[in-house]
Parts: structure tokens; sequence; C-alpha cells
């Protein structure tokens, strides 16, 4: 991962902190995927490392057992050809500690470098788990074409996060309060979207 991608995700807001809504950013072609300090407690990986990027296998590797597999076959089209996915599965961060997590993101080719990048947001809905839907677990993968809007909107907000990130502006700024307060929103939303069919379909029946 370039030094340049770093300031995007070196520092973690703290509205998503609160929210438990991390970004990350991986490199396939440099095997660098770097993430915030929430994705690095999510998945149980130094944060100070995470910043400057990690192997992909230092994050997969704290999937839980009884996922992996399931894993790396539900993505292995979207990171080889690219596309949007939508995906849950638990991590454990801890030996003591199991999370559950719902991943969304993106693999794209660069049109300058040709290299295939993904970008990406991992939300904690633990405690939606706790309720007994655990069987209940999303699972979407779009091979590349159209993306829905709101995803669409997310990577655009994470892109102007970078760019005012370069422009040196203090957590505490008003600008950067306000992209990462929308960063939250749309975490919250895409989350709430998610419960939405499921709640309906326990209604009717």
């Amino acid at each position: 991962m370039s030094r340049e991608t770093r300031p995007v995700l070196a520092f973690v807001p703290t509205a998503l902190h609160a929210s438990q809504v991390g970004a990350w950013q991986s490199d396939l072609t440099t095997d660098r995927t770097v993430g915030d300090a929430t994705t690095a407690f999510l998945f149980g990986v130094d944060p100070d490392e995470a910043a400057h990027g990690l192997p992909l296998t230092s994050y997969t590797q704290n999937i839980h057992p009884d996922d992996q597999s399931e894993f790396r076959r539900k993505l292995a089209s979207v990171r080889d050809r690219g596309g949007l996915f939508v995906i849950e599965y638990r991590t454990c961060p801890s030996p003591t500690d199991v999370r559950w997590v719902l991943a969304r993101g993106r693999y794209e080719r660069e049109p300058l470098t040709n290299q295939m990048v993904g970008r990406g947001i991992v939300i904690d809905i633990t405690e939606s788990k706790l309720d007994g839907r655990v069987e209940d677990r999303a699972f979407f993968v779009r091979p590349e074409g159209a993306v829905p809007t709101l995803e669409h909107v997310a990577s655009l907000v994470l892109e102007a996060r970078g760019e005012i990130d370069e422009l040196g502006e203090h957590e505490s700024s008003p600008l950067r309060r306000a992209v990462d307060a929308l960063l939250w929103i749309i975490g919250r939303t895409l989350a709430l979207r998610q419960t939405e069919p499921v709640e309906r379909k326990r209604q009717m029946n």
C-alpha cells in the first residue's frame, strides 16, 4: 500500500469508533490491507500495524474457523474480477471474544495502474445477534457492473475523507467532523437496511 493511502484510514474518527463502523482498503498486487482502529479491533490486529498495512491473511486468519472457507469461496470471484459484496461472518479478535461483522465493499481496477483495489466498511453487529438471529446471515455478491446508490455514495465519501486528510485538516476541524459524521450515518443506514427485510419476514410469519 503506498504511503499516500495511509492518511485515509490511519486515524479513527470518534463517531465511527463509537458506532463500531470501520473502514479498510486493500491492494491485491502488494498484498497490503490498511484498516482503521475499529477494523483492527474487530479482527484482533495491532492498530498501528493496520494503519501502515498488513497482509490480508493477518485479518482473515482471525475469521471464525467455521466461516473461513465459505468466506473465501464467496469472495473469490469478486476479488479476481471486481465487483460489490455484502457478507456477514464472525471474527475472533481474541481467544475469548467472538464478534459478528457485516462487511460491505467493492473491488475494482485502478484506471492508471490496472491494480485490483478493494475498499469498504465493516460494521459490528454483535448486539443484533444476541436476540437469536444467528441463522439470518446477509450475503450478496454482484460482479463488476452497476453499484447500488448508497454503496456508491459510501465509496465517494471515503475518497473525500482521504482528500480532506491530504489537506492537513485537524481531527476536530468542522470539515473533518462533518465527513466523519456522514460516514457514521451511512454506516448505520446500511446496517438498518440489512435488518429491515428480516424484520418484515418475521412479522409476516
